[in-house]
């Protein structure tokens, strides 16, 4: 899977995660557990980005 390819599927996850976070109580388990998940797609995309920054910098290098 391209980083393309990941960075789009983690896109869509988070876009389903906040969308059941909003239906979900904010007391609940899992309004807590959907938080999580949206900050590792968070973390996630942040990496996946840094990595699409790095990657062709890194080709030209070689």
């Amino acid at each position: 899977m391209s980083p393309d390819n990941a960075i789009e599927r983690i896109l869509e996850l988070s876009a389903e995660a906040q969308i059941k976070r909003r239906e979900a109580a904010e007391d609940s388990p899992a309004f807590q557990n959907l938080t999580g998940a949206i900050v590792a797609y968070g973390k996630a995309l942040g990496l996946l980005s840094k990595l699409k920054e790095v990657q062709p910098e890194r080709c030209l290098n070689d």
